[in-house]
């Protein structure tokens, strides 16, 4: 569109743009994102993203010791066509550390890394686009699996939590207090897969 626009009078009661309205297109493609929370969209959301797109996203909490926490508030790709590729750890494009492939128009549920970093590669094709995405990140604690509790109290928690814990997971939890002492354990949260 033009740098200007004014509001021109047409007829009698009819008013139209003198040109087509501007439109900001943003530049990046991808980047490298890093600290403890912030928001991240497709190119020229929410406007349609462009054909041919190869766009890569690496995220690195800021703290090593979290992980990463992507929860999309819109999201529409080209479905079949064109996808966003999500993957743990910073090695781009390894299949081995692939968590998720998404296309379509359906908002995905909160994705979790299981370490530090986190890469998202937004592939499309040479035909018709879509709007995108928006997506916020912040970093997030999650438990180990496993723990030991000497205290008074404590609390134990699996894997994951509060999201599902990982298949293939063995955990051992101790808890150890002095000779004499009994141990009572309350769940206010429990909840295991058939």
């Amino acid at each position: 569109g033009s740098k200007t626009i004014t509001c021109q009078r047409v007829a009698e009661v009819f008013a139209a743009w003198s040109d087509h309205r501007p439109v900001c297109k943003v530049k990046t493609c991808g980047s490298n994102l890093q600290g403890p929370s912030g928001t991240f969209t497709s190119p020229n959301f929410p406007i349609q993203y462009e054909s041919n797109s190869q766009c890569v996203w690496i995220i690195t909490a800021s703290d090593p010791n979290k992980v990463i926490q992507i929860n999309f508030e819109e999201f529409d790709l080209e479905i079949g066509y064109d996808s966003l590729t999500i993957g743990d750890g910073g090695e781009v494009g390894d299949s081995k550390t692939i968590i998720q492939v998404l296309t379509g128009s359906f908002v995905p549920d909160l994705i979790v890394s299981m370490s530090h970093q986190m890469w998202l590669h937004l592939q499309s094709d040479e035909s018709v686009g879509s709007i995108g995405f928006i997506s916020s990140r912040m970093r997030a604690c999650v438990a180990e699996c496993g723990s030991t509790v000497s205290k008074n109290e404590g609390v134990l928690l699996s894997p994951n939590f509060p999201m599902n814990y990982d298949n293939s997971h063995e955990c051992v939890y101790s808890i150890q207090v002095q000779t004499g002492k009994g141990i009572n354990i309350t769940a206010s949260t429990f909840q295991l897969a058939q």
